[in-house]
């Protein structure tokens, strides 16, 4: 029986596209043909060429949680087209943005506070590695948490949390209460990914789940490439300590309008229509099958899929926290760039980024609809995005000009972005109702990628005298990432129906 669900899980993921159509062929969203057309009868006597009776598009309309939406709605010309979900999407897309608008503002901001707060190199270092240490211990629970509980109430606590701990990271007055301040505040955004991928897997189907997770992590890496320079000129005309407090107000901004609009479920929320319902209903065809609770965190301690995920992303993260950390110093020191220019350089990898998730969450989606595999639509960019990394490190570790130095590093953050929407699909297509969960698993390998990179990117420039030495190492990491995509099957889930 096993085998047979999966093969069903695996012909949903070619046909659900399929079901869309048969809802607007009886009227909604445009569709051309009669409600009632016998040739897309919805009432089990279609039949597919495939599965038969066993094909989810053949089934009675009562086995589906969106007959209410089909049966009650109104007819063609009465039907109310709504497009919710894209508030959803561009408040996963605006959310995503501010975390890392928050993330990065300290990496523009080291110089300063390592001189007015007397740190050294070394100091600096563990001040970015506890942030990844406190979001790293708190991540799968947090994740576990997401899909047991709603994500309005739970995404509004972790952005107002960690807000409001941006605020207090400019009024710390030494090493000890900064680290103290980035350790709460690594705990406090520790989840938001997780429970933003949950949000969307709740709002979207199956066929866009690349493109809107590339979207979120598209937000996630603008925010990242403006922070530097937008908080260059703040702090050139504020201070680092005021524009700490202006980056925290906004998420707090945030918090006010999320909660005031999102709901947890489409079916609840009076601006989604019953077209809109139906579609969104009819694409999460992958939350239908397995168990319909969580499945205990155990079994993802156990599973090989998982672990292959874990330490795939812990390879993604590694260049990846240099450019979040410490590129604005070895631009300035090894360059002889001055603050303002290398704020807008260190902008230039995270832009890159940015263009390459909604590219390879696009790519992605478009080669399992093309290849009928979810398994090579998901690791085929998988693969091909670390081997372009790991060419990109190798061009900025022999470069000497900063501007090639640069755009190696760009090409090598893009090559890796283009993995990063495919990536946290994988973990939502394998964990299924456990999306939060999974999710949380892998991206604290991201945390333990995130407390090494720094302090190995600062051991390695003292002890080789160039940070060309970090882009060396790098170059076998997204190798070895690569290789490790080999061993990820999207089309496993975490528990098997």
């Amino acid at each position: 029986m096993a085998a047979e669900s999966d093969v069903v899980e695996t012909h949903v993921v070619q046909q659900h596209e399929n079901d869309v159509r048969l809802l607007r062929s009886r009227g909604f969203g445009g569709g051309s043909a009669a409600r009632t057309g016998s040739q897309q009868d919805c009432q089990g006597n279609q039949k597919c060429p495939h599965l038969g009776d066993q094909c989810p598009s053949a089934r009675p309309m009562t086995q589906w949680r969106y007959n209410a939406a089909v049966t009650d709605a109104p007819g063609p010309s009465t039907a109310r087209r709504t497009n919710a979900r894209r508030i959803v999407l561009l408040f996963a897309f605006s959310a995503a943005f501010i975390t890392y608008l928050d993330r990065v503002c300290i990496s523009a901001a080291a110089p300063s506070m390592t001189a007015d707060l007397g740190l050294s190199t070394t100091q600096m270092g563990y001040v970015f590695s506890i942030f990844a240490l406190a979001y790293g211990v708190f991540e799968i629970p947090m994740g576990w948490l997401g899909d047991r509980t709603g994500q309005r109430s739970l995404l509004t606590r972790i952005v107002g949390g960690w807000s409001v701990f941006t605020v207090l990271t400019g009024v710390v007055r030494g090493y000890w209460s900064l680290l103290a301040v980035r350790f709460v505040f690594g705990a406090a955004e520790a989840g938001a990914f997780p429970t933003l991928a949950r949000a969307l897997a709740r709002w979207f189907p199956l066929a866009q789940r690349g493109r809107t997770t590339g979207v979120m992590w598209m937000g996630a890496r603008l925010g990242g490439s403006l922070a530097p320079p937008l908080a260059v000129y703040m702090i050139a005309g504020l201070g680092w300590r005021s524009t700490f407090f202006v980056f925290g107000l906004v998420g707090v901004v945030w918090c006010w309008f999320f909660w005031s609009w999102y709901r947890d479920e489409p079916s609840q929320h009076p601006a989604v229509g019953p077209v809109e319902r139906a579609e969104i209903e009819a694409g999460r065809l992958d939350l239908r099958s397995g168990p319909a609770r969580p499945v205990p965190l155990l079994e993802v301690f156990r599973s090989r899929n998982m672990w292959a995920l874990f330490w795939m992303y812990f390879c993604s993260a590694y260049g990846f926290f240099f450019f979040v950390t410490w590129l604005p110093t070895y631009l300035m020191d090894e360059h002889g760039l001055s603050l303002e220019r290398s704020g807008v350089y260190s902008a230039l990898p995270l832009f890159a980024g940015a263009i390459a998730c909604l590219t390879g969450g696009a790519v992605s989606d478009w080669l399992v609809q093309r290849t009928g595999s979810l398994r090579w639509g998901r690791r085929s960019v998988g693969v091909g995005g670390f081997l372009l990394a790991s060419v990109g490190f190798g061009g900025a570790a022999v470069a000497h000009d900063p501007l090639a130095a640069i755009l190696w590093l760009a090409f090598a953050q893009g090559a890796q972005d283009l993995t990063m929407p495919v990536a946290w699909a994988t973990c939502v297509d394998v964990g299924r109702h456990s999306g939060g969960t999974t999710t949380g698993f892998m991206n604290t390998a991201s945390s333990l990628s995130a407390m090494l990179s720094p302090i190995t990117a600062a051991w390695l420039q003292q002890t080789f005298g160039s940070f060309n030495a970090m882009f060396a190492t790098a170059v076998g990491v997204y190798f070895i990432g690569a290789l490790l995509w080999f061993l990820i099957d999207p089309e496993e889930p975490l528990v098997k129906a």
